[in-house]
């Protein structure tokens, strides 16, 4: 585990904020062993550490410390500096000539785009290509003959800045961000991922080789396969090798849109057998998702299903217990983590703005026919929960709280119930209307109410707080937020899609695929586990037995 010291300002406020995130963000990342300190002595002697990293601005440093921490990269040490780490330091001409830059000014706080460079992936692998961030755009005046080599960009106005970029100094390595002014910029998942990345790159942390891929089904409905082949394609570290489908057609398709070289099979124990794949994505329909997996699993392979992961808990519990025994990976295809709707909602519930919650509601609903083929017959879906369902389960277990305000773990266990019902659409065995209730140990509930009888519209999410509530329409993230004052008067604010960030990714699905990778081939931590992933599954069954039995069911989560 490397050793990194984190040097910040001793005056509080924003470098509190920004220590306490970077704390919390190297330690979920399970790579490092961090130190917190706001004394500049310790430069002087940074022998124990691998890397430093620079949260400060202005101030003093003294002919020792400035030798210090120059010596120490100049002799083989890493060094992350971060956006005031060049400012009001200019005096100090050694120390200036090995950050690069200095700050000579910045625009007004404010939403813009930052471009990550196309040719970066060897030293600071799988950074979103693009991504909209409230923050200061530097204005940077270079400080050294070294060339540099720039990751990223600002776009403000008819201007392309440069905000971040690495050099070598010495047997060393320097790697510098100009992000990073305040709390709106710590909440940023592409700004702390690309501080992870900035620190093993500083500390020559380099990733594993390449994981290749086989497709377990190349099915025509939906055009999932070629789906998964193109997030496979954008994913630095992965490549597609090989493709498996029980229909030659479907065979001939994949080579037609992958290229002649793709290796192709008709039995998913052959391309086991071949030695050519390292991780199946399993893209069958949803009751084979199980036993399509297990074999993949018992050869040691890496397995990712399409969601959702299982149609039977007992299932999941089976598939995570093997993939243990054998170390390797399990994990669903949620790429819907990162949908607008969810996103919006978790930094507008995380700003604290409504309070502590205690009730969930998200509904899909509308009258008509639905015709989607075989996820509309139950024989083979597992009903209609398990399709989008599936995903909106998953995002209400992002809202539910696992800590209370003293640390201790919360909503683990669950109280559920439901009403299934097949009312009009008999041509189709899905059920029509499904409401699926979930009352948490906290006393917090959640419902998900999906159906194709309904009517009258209904808001896609409202989520009520103690201090407020949102509600959202759609799926674009935009919501609108209520809180009353204290003479009983609501406020109603707009929170358009565009002031939310991260909503604005390019290719927001991308995020599964960058995190797998990033798990893969790097060590970081895995979003969507199995034991997240059967945490939907348990909601759908439990609610569907309560249902059909009648009574309360209680579960316990896996994660």
């Amino acid at each position: 585990m490397k050793k990194v010291l984190l040097l910040i300002n001793p005056s509080g406020g924003v470098f509190d904020d920004f220590a306490a995130m970077f704390a919390r963000i190297v330690e979920a990342s399970g790579q490092f062993q961090l130190e917190v300190s706001a004394d500049r002595g310790r430069l002087e002697n940074l022998s124990a550490f691998d890397a430093v990293a620079l949260y400060i601005g202005g101030g003093e440093m003294s002919p020792a410390q400035e030798k210090g921490i120059t010596g120490f990269v100049r002799q083989g040490g890493g060094l992350l500096g971060v956006h005031g780490a060049n400012a009001g330091l200019v005096q100090y001409k050694e120390y200036t000539e090995m950050i690069g830059s200095e700050f000579i000014g910045h625009d007004p706080l404010a939403l813009f785009e930052v471009e990550t460079v196309a040719d970066i992936d060897d030293a600071l692998p799988r950074l979103s290509k693009s991504f909209r961030i409230a923050d200061e755009c530097y204005n940077l005046k270079i400080h050294t003959e070294a060339p540099l080599r720039y990751f990223q960009y600002g776009q403000w106005r008819l201007d392309r800045k440069p905000l971040g970029y690495l050099r070598d100094y010495g047997k060393g390595l320097v790697c510098y961000t100009a992000l990073g002014h305040d709390k709106r910029a710590f909440a940023n998942p592409d700004f702390q991922d690309q501080l992870i990345k900035g620190l093993r790159y500083v500390c020559r942390m380099k990733d594993k080789g390449t994981v290749r891929i086989g497709l377990v089904g190349y099915g025509p409905l939906f055009n999932m396969g070629k789906h998964h082949s193109e997030q496979i394609a954008k994913t630095h570290g992965f490549t597609l090798a090989a493709v498996c489908d029980k229909d030659p057609r479907r065979l001939e398709a994949a080579k037609q849109e992958q290229g002649e070289h793709i290796a192709t099979f008709t039995d998913s124990g052959e391309l086991i057998r071949s030695g050519l794949i390292d991780l199946a994505i399993v893209i069958v329909p949803h009751v084979y998702h199980a036993p399509v997996a297990k074999p993949f699993l018992e050869a040691g392979m890496h397995v990712i299903t399409e969601k959702p992961f299982t149609v039977q808990v007992s299932d999941a519990d089976e598939l995570i217990a093997l993939a243990k025994q054998k170390g390797v990976m399990i994990s669903v295809y949620h790429n819907r983590h990162w949908d607008p709707d969810i996103v919006s909602l978790r930094q507008i519930i995380e700003t604290g703005v409504i309070g502590e919650l205690y009730s969930i509601e998200c509904n899909m609903t509308g009258y008509g026919y639905p015709g989607q083929a075989w996820r509309s017959q139950k024989e083979i879906s597992g009903g209609m929960l398990y399709d989008m369902g599936a995903h909106q389960f998953e995002k209400i277990l992002q809202l539910v709280p696992q800590q209370d305000g003293q640390g201790k773990r919360i909503n683990k266990k669950a109280t559920l119930y439901g009403n299934f019902l097949k009312r009009v659409w008999h041509s189709v065995s899905n059920e029509d209307f499904c409401r699926a209730y979930v009352r948490f140990d906290s006393g917090l509930e959640a419902q998900l109410l999906q159906s194709n009888m309904h009517a009258s519209p209904r808001p896609l999410w409202t989520v009520q707080g103690t201090k407020g509530s949102v509600v959202m329409d759609g799926w674009d993230g935009s919501a609108t937020v209520s809180v009353p004052g204290e003479d009983g008067r609501v406020t109603t604010s707009q929170v358009p899609s565009q002031q939310v960030p991260s909503v604005q990714a390019k290719d927001r699905w991308g995020g599964y695929y960058k995190n797998v990778a990033d798990h893969l081939l790097a060590g970081l931590p895995l979003i969507i586990t199995g034991e997240w992933a059967k945490g939907p599954i348990q909601c759908i069954e439990g609610c569907e037995t309560a249902a059909r039995e009648n009574r309360l069911v209680e579960i316990e989560l896996g994660y």
